[in-house]
């Protein structure tokens, strides 16, 4: 016994809309990624992080054997173009009355967790810290570092971190509040 098959081709796998709005609109890529894989080593002469296997690690004695081969192309790395441009794609304030009494710990702490972010992604930096009063601004080179610090100080210090995402650009605001 046969099938008959409907016309305009039933077999044919329908396309699916959309289930959500944030697919039809897809986040902005970063405009300072790779965007093709690059052949043999890149390295950056700022920092010393090493692009390798469509991968950015750091490696100071690879670096060392690298710099000296003439076929491993010296660039400058998506970080460091960001902060040469002043290109944040987060910012984290922070707002206590108790900052200045705290400065150094709540500093320590700020670099402590860029030391640990850099580790798995050495992308991932603190382009600046402003302090202004009983207000820091903290500004990075990545969405997830951001988030990453406000974590962190709510559960340092307590107080209640807010995240704002911006539509159509690749930034993430974290405010971080303690009251007293």
């Amino acid at each position: 016994m046969t099938m008959k098959r409907a016309k305009h081709g039933a077999g044919r796998k329908q396309p699916r809309l959309p289930s959500s709005p944030r697919r039809i609109n897809p986040r902005q890529a970063d405009p300072y990624t790779v965007r093709s894989p690059k052949t043999g080593f890149t390295a950056c002469q700022g920092c010393h992080a090493i692009f390798e296997k469509k991968r950015w690690h750091f490696d100071e004695a690879r670096f060392a054997e690298l710099s000296r081969r003439k076929e491993v192309k010296l660039t400058t790395c998506p970080a460091c173009q960001k902060i040469r441009d002043r290109y944040p794609e987060g910012i984290l304030t922070l707002r206590w009355a108790g900052l200045a009494a705290h400065r150094d710990d709540v500093i320590g702490l700020l670099r402590k967790e860029e030391t640990r972010a850099k580790g798995v992604n050495p992308l991932e930096r603190i382009m600046g810290i402003e302090q202004d009063r009983g207000e820091w601004q903290v500004t990075t080179t990545n969405v997830k570092l951001a988030q990453r610090l406000g974590r962190e100080l709510e559960r340092a210090y307590r107080g209640k971190a807010r995240y704002h995402w911006a539509h159509g650009d690749k930034l993430v605001r974290v405010v971080w509040e303690r009251g007293e």
